[in-house]
Order: structure tokens, then sequence, then C-alpha cells
């Protein structure tokens, strides 16, 4: 699989290095105009499988090159063909590997702070106000980390689900496990919740659980 990059920030240029690294993935490379040390930089996205982004402007940028994309956006667009590939999604997909989530939640250092009621997520992250919002049209409480430190919550009856890492590193490869999931129709990362949870743990993140 050919992976190109567009040079939509720092979570994309994070997603294509753990993209390297991932035995699904054979190429990534940056489509230009850009300078990069790491990949090689090509002036169109010819042979790619798919383009990876980030931003309001990525799908737009996807169909001017004709190759679907993995983003981070939380709704259908032309042209996508995985979307929700961040923490918001990331966190979809956790809770809704479990029975009953009684509060779904995630705090990020990128995110706008809540004041609705405090979600407790584990150290360092801690307790955290957080705003009763929707992505994607599925409840999420989400809040402002104090630090650089973001957390992903479920809580259930039975036990509480947890992923809890460097900001931009869960932004990083949330994004790259993206492309676990594609499978030539358009779909959010929770469709196929198993092969993505399974694809961010095999890029670096863990995930913890308490009964």
């Amino acid at each position: 699989m050919k992976i190109g990059i567009l040079v939509t920030g720092d979570v994309a240029v994070r997603a294509a290095h753990s993209l390297a690294a991932h035995p699904g993935v054979d190429e990534v490379v940056v489509i230009g105009p850009a300078r990069s040390k790491s990949f090689v930089v090509v002036p169109d996205a010819e042979g790619c499988d798919y383009l990876v982004g980030t931003g309001e402007q990525a799908p737009e940028r996807a169909r001017e090159h004709g190759v679907p994309l993995i983003w981070d956006g939380d709704r259908h667009q032309p042209g996508v063909a995985v979307y929700g590939a961040g923490p918001q999604g990331l966190t979809l997909a956790m809770s809704s590997r479990e029975p009953d989530p009684q509060l779904v939640a995630v705090a990020h250092p990128a995110l706008e702070a809540g004041s609705d009621h405090r979600a407790q997520f584990p150290a360092p992250v801690g307790s955290v106000g957080v705003a009763d919002t929707s992505f994607a049209g599925k409840r999420l409480a989400t809040g402002r980390s104090p630090n650089s430190y973001a957390a992903c919550l479920s809580v259930g009856a039975g036990r509480n689900v947890t992923i809890i890492d460097h900001g931009a590193f869960m932004s990083g490869i949330s994004l790259a496990a993206g492309v676990a999931v594609a499978n030539g129709e358009e779909r959010a990362v929770w469709d196929d919740a198993l092969h993505y949870l399974h694809a961010v743990t095999e890029m670096g993140l863990v995930m913890a659980e308490e009964d």
C-alpha cells in the first residue's frame, strides 16, 4: 500500500512516521509542494492508494488528486474513505466495544475547555471540565487537558477503559491507524473498531482497563 501525506500540519507529519513503520504500508510519500528530510516529496498523488490529511481543506485537496482520504473530520464528505481518525473518533471506537458505556469522554490539549460537568481521567490528566457535545452524531464529552497529555475514557457499569498518552502522539497515531479500516467504502473508524484499535495499539498506544 502506498500512502500520500497531505501537508496539513504537525499531526499529518506524525502520522507519516507511524505509517512508515506499519507492516501493511509499503511506501509513504509527501505530496508537494513541500520539504521533507524523512520522506520523498512528489508533485502529485499518482500511484497512491490513500491520502492522509487533517483539517477542513483536506477533503477538497484529496478530491483534486482523485485519491480517497483518511481524515480526522466528523462527517461524511465526498472523496473521504475513512473519517473520525482522531482522538474523538478513537474514544468512540473504544467505547463502541463496551456493552453499556455511561460516560464517554476525551480530554486533549487541542480541544476547547468545557463547563457542563467534570470528568475524572487517570493521571496525569486528572479532573477536567467537559462539555456534553456530539461527534458525528454520537454523544461525547470533551474537554481541554491541563497539560500536554490526552486521555480517552469510557466508564461503564462493569469496568472503565482508557487510553492515555502525549496529545500530539495520540493525534498522529489515531490518524495513521485509519488506514487499517479502509476498505473502499466510506466509513468511520468505529465502524470497524476492532481493527482500528488493534492498529493504534500496534503503533504504540496502550489501552488499559479497570474493573
